[in-house]
């Protein structure tokens, strides 16, 4: 019996005499485990196994009962060693199982014991040579679909949301992919695009920037008017005030047209529980808003009027999002694709800036239960194709 500690393996005398690595390779330094130049598997050892926890406190077995190939893997152009079936990048960290026919799995560090089987849907480019179990030479790709290969997944995505992005000038498709990273990189987009609709181009001539299809789900965007957001996005940011038609009052308005029609596709896609939290958000946010912020008479609106020392202070992160409970979720989600307007979200309306938290990185909690099992098999895939960074939140 030796034990383990933080890979280094010791013996009963609190002497290290090797290190195991969590993809099962082991480093021999002295007896009675052996010494040896490099590294040898666990399995070369013969009758040896390790049961424990791994780096990051998930459960560990070594070699366990699966079997599988042996070889070189790419994912999303990401290097891995296979061995015996377990995925593992070069610095040794356990990611996930391979089977024979070329089945991946992969472990989610939010749910201990539990592998996040791959699918058409969730899994990124993969290219893997070796042998398989039985010695005999494997080789095994997969594609995505409709993928340019010169592209990133996340950029991949919003091209295949946003269908007229070949069609619009070099600031204009910034703005798209800059205000769709978030939602893109995090598998939100692909969970939309796939439930709900995409996005485009059109003449709308309604009024608004942009309208969502009810029966559709899908987004027609007036090009004039997104023409202009653009231009105010690049003028003022994600953020700006403009008078209001009674004076002196003035209205916060977002520029950010392409999420906030998202932020209604995206709504549907919610629970029932967690569209009923943000109506009820909603209602308490509007009951303090008619109290310290009332709606002059004379301005025939439904949108936060403000004074213009009152912007800090005002109930709601853009004037219109007071219209409606569905108007206030899609400003909500608008405002949260950019740090600098997710901040002042954080800062005006924390509870909803909670909410689309958990819609980002705990979506079992809010998502539609029909969407919930794809969207975390999704995500465990990004993160383990270095998609989905762990740092998300700071850009």
């Amino acid at each position: 019996m030796l034990v383990v500690d933080y890979g280094k393996v010791i013996d009963l005398n609190g002497t290290q005499i090797g290190f195991l690595y969590e993809d099962g390779l082991i480093e021999g330094r002295a007896l009675p485990l052996g010494e040896w130049e490099g590294l040898k598997t666990i399995e070369e050892l013969g009758g040896a196994y390790f049961q424990g926890i791994d780096s990051n406190g998930l459960q560990l077995n070594l070699p366990g009962i699966e079997t599988g190939p042996i070889g070189g893997l790419k994912y999303n152009n990401r290097d891995f060693l296979v061995l015996f079936g377990r995925v593992a990048t070069p610095e040794h960290k356990l990611v996930g199982r391979m089977s024979d026919d070329g089945v991946l799995q992969f472990r989610d560090p939010r749910f201990p014991g539990q592998m996040r089987k791959m699918d058409e849907h969730s899994q990124l480019s993969t290219f893997f040579q070796g042998t398989k179990s039985n010695g005999q030479v494997f080789k095994h790709e997969f594609a995505r679909s409709l993928h340019r290969l010169e592209k990133s997944y996340w950029e991949n995505e919003v091209i295949r949301y946003f269908e007229d992005i070949d069609r619009v000038n070099g600031p204009q498709k910034k703005y798209v992919f800059d205000t769709m990273w978030l939602f893109a990189v995090s598998g939100l987009l692909q969970m939309v695009r796939r439930s709900e609709g995409t996005a485009g181009l059109g003449n709308v001539k309604h009024g608004a920037s942009g309208v969502t299809g009810v029966r559709t789900g899908n987004v027609t965007l007036d090009r004039e008017e997104f023409e202009r957001e653009v231009n105010f996005f690049k003028k003022y940011g994600p953020l700006m005030a403009v008078p209001a038609r009674a004076k002196p009052f003035i209205e916060v308005r977002l520029n950010m047209v392409v999420s906030h029609e998202y932020g209604h596709q995206l709504e549907f896609c919610l629970s029932k529980a967690a569209q009923d939290r943000i109506q009820e958000i909603y209602e308490k946010r509007l009951h303090s808003c008619e109290r310290l912020h009332p709606v002059p008479e004379e301005a025939e609106t439904y949108s936060e009027l403000i004074q213009p020392q009152q912007v800090d202070e005002r109930i709601f992160v853009s004037g219109y999002a007071r219209t409606s409970w569905h108007e206030y979720f899609a400003e909500c989600v608008a405002a949260f694709a950019l740090k600098e307007s997710r901040d002042m979200l954080k800062q005006i309306d924390p509870e909803i800036h909670e909410l689309l938290l958990d819609v980002l990185l705990k979506p079992e909690k809010v998502v539609s239960t029909l969407l919930q099992e794809g969207m975390l098999n999704l995500q465990a895939s990004l993160r383990v194709g270095g998609e989905l960074p762990d740092d998300i939140l700071s850009k």
